[in-house]
């Protein structure tokens, strides 16, 4: 058996010159944009001027005083959580689903994680057709089942369009949730239930005692990453609506944008992007300290 050799200090400064240019790519890609968004949101800056005059937290404060940024915020939240309860919902009912034997499995595999890998552009295309007033098949077949008297203005009506974002943010995310889930399912050992059954627990009681402990750990996380994502999407509403009509799917990340390529107002977009992070960064502490919280009780 080999000698376990003493660490020299030649050693620390290979292994420090090895990981330096990993630490530079790091600072240059993350660190110094943070940066110079941050020296941005303190500016009076035009689109194609690389610095303003310095005007300290105006950005800031016209943000938080602005109705447009609180509609924002307020649009953000329903995308988000309405867009992640439905997914999480339903993928871990398909999960659960697909996990069992039934003949054709492998095919309802296939189709249900098939919109996963459609690209996003190809998916509102098709999703934009669906809700077309007169000619969309979505009208159509609501009209044809007698659920609606009239075609629906999906897409241009503030009524209807964040309920139709969400519908394609939906379909086109469940999927992750289907995987992560079955995933976690195909692991857990099979004799746990075997012995459940023997001691005569119903199917309700082997989910409860079994199925649900190892699944909820890979569950939260999972809403966690989807909510962290779904938080800052950006392409699916911009494409279906563009944030219309009125401002109903405005959300903060088609803020910025606006704000940076419409307005030209770099600096307030820079702000407003700083104070989606803080947003962001506020609900993953609280849900690490849910989680630790939770973790002490057990």
């Amino acid at each position: 058996m080999a000698e376990l050799r003493t660490v020299q200090p030649g050693d620390r400064t290979l292994a420090y010159l090895t990981l330096a240019p990993s630490v530079a790519l790091l600072l240059l890609l993350s660190v110094v944009p943070t940066i110079t968004v941050f020296a941005t949101s303190m500016q009076r800056v035009g689109l194609g001027e690389l610095s303003g005059p310095w005007i300290g937290f105006d950005n800031f404060i016209w943000a938080l005083e602005s109705r447009q940024f609180w509609r924002a915020l307020s649009n953000t939240f329903v995308w988000v959580f309405g867009s992640v309860a439905i997914e999480m919902v339903l993928g871990l009912l398909l999960a659960l689903l697909l996990h069992q034997n039934f003949v054709g499995r492998g095919i309802a595999r296939a189709v249900l994680l098939a919109p996963y890998l459609v690209p996003t552009i190809v998916a509102v295309l098709v999703w934009r057709y669906m809700f077309h007033d007169i000619v969309g098949i979505l009208n159509s077949l609501l009209t044809d089942l007698g659920i609606i008297s009239g075609p629906l203005q999906w897409l241009s009506s503030t009524r209807w369009a964040m309920a139709s974002v969400i519908i394609v943010g939906v379909w086109k995310f469940f999927p992750f949730v289907v995987l992560a889930v079955l995933g976690i399912l195909q692991s857990i050992p099979q004799e746990q239930y075997e012995a459940a059954r023997i001691d005569g627990a119903s199917a309700f009681q082997q989910f409860w005692r079994i199925t649900l402990p190892y699944v909820m750990p890979v569950f939260i996380l999972t809403a966690l990453l989807r909510t962290i994502w779904t938080f800052h999407k950006f392409e699916i509403i911009y494409l279906l609506t563009g944030g219309g009509p009125l401002d109903a799917t405005t959300t903060l990340p088609i803020l910025v944008y606006q704000k940076a390529f419409v307005d030209f107002e770099l600096g307030r977009a820079a702000a407003i992007a700083i104070l989606t992070f803080l947003i962001l960064a506020v609900l993953i502490t609280a849900y690490f300290l849910l989680m630790r919280r939770a973790e002490k009780k057990q």
